[in-house]
């Protein structure tokens, strides 16, 4: 072999060396009050391992969630942070799919908007999945639907909660004018009050403030996600309020992921089934929606 073909070849093989490192992952800056950790690499795979045929799981280092601590009890914040449902499941999701998750606390009806002007990866919080947000974002697979409660008043729906001396209101048909009705401002239960009843309805940027309102006899009626009823009953039973007339809405709640980000749709997709399969899901669920 001449001088020179010993330099080519040499200059091939730290060019080779130097692909197959792979550059470092982006370190999620920490945003308070929850950042969840995972390892600051990516794996990487050699291009000879992999058959024509193989399918991977795309990697993500880390994703970028917005969330509104609003929904007792998926989210809510405990001793300055992020606690509930929705948080633990995304963190059992991040270490099966070997990400971080950096949380964007937010507004509700921000959130949406933040997915598409890039401020977020995804968003979680009680999330519904309906046809007009389906245009504006991907969802995840549902991750909370009707039929997994251990008790029908877990239904994913919009319900109507009343003071329990309350004897007028059975159900929509009894949102009239006059009635004073408290929603959650941009969640569904806002929109089934704006459109499916003539009642004065009242704004919160908070479903506890709403309820609150409620049991204090400043409002009639509140719209919200049934399960955050029942959660405040649960933990105030002497609040003196229940839930009348069943769900209102028929929902299910998924994670939403902005249309720009597909490999974070299918890592976020593939590491729910896995919490799912393993049943780290069933233990998440019954921590929180289990018998008191």
């Amino acid at each position: 072999m001449s001088a020179l073909s010993r330099v080519v070849g040499l200059g091939m093989l730290l060019f080779v060396v130097a692909a197959c490192r792979g550059a470092p992952a982006p370190t999620a800056t920490p945003i308070p009050p929850t950042v969840t950790s995972a390892p600051t690499a990516a794996p990487t795979v050699s291009a000879a391992l992999v058959t024509p045929t193989a399918t991977l799981a795309p990697q993500v280092a880390v994703v970028t969630v917005g969330i509104d601590p609003a929904f007792e009890p998926f989210v809510f914040t405990q001793d300055g942070k992020l606690a509930g449902f929705d948080v633990d499941l995304l963190n059992a999701m991040a270490a099966e799919g070997d990400f971080e998750v950096a949380y964007v606390v937010a507004p509700f009806n921000e959130i949406l908007d933040g997915l598409q002007r890039g401020k977020f990866d995804a968003a979680i919080s009680a999330i519904t999945v309906t046809e007009d947000r389906k245009a504006l974002v991907d969802f995840t697979a549902p991750y909370f639907e009707s039929g997994k409660a251990p008790v029908s008043f877990y239904n994913p729906g919009q319900g109507i909660a009343i003071r329990t001396d309350n004897a007028t209101i059975t159900g929509p048909e009894s949102l009239v004018a006059g009635v004073r009705v408290g929603v959650k401002r941009g969640t569904t239960g806002a929109a089934f009050a704006a459109e499916q009843t003539t009642a004065e309805i009242v704004e919160y940027a908070d479903s506890l403030e709403a309820i609150e309102s409620l049991t204090a006899g400043e409002l009639d009626a509140v719209i919200v996600d049934i399960p955050v009823i029942v959660d405040y009953i649960k933990r105030n039973p002497t609040a003196g309020i229940r839930v009348t007339g069943g769900p209102v809405t028929d929902e299910v709640y998924a994670i939403a992921v902005s249309k720009a980000k597909p490999a974070v749709l299918a890592a976020l997709n593939a590491a729910l089934a896995k919490v799912q399969e393993s049943g780290a899901y069933d233990q998440i669920y019954n921590r929180w929606f289990g018998a008191p």
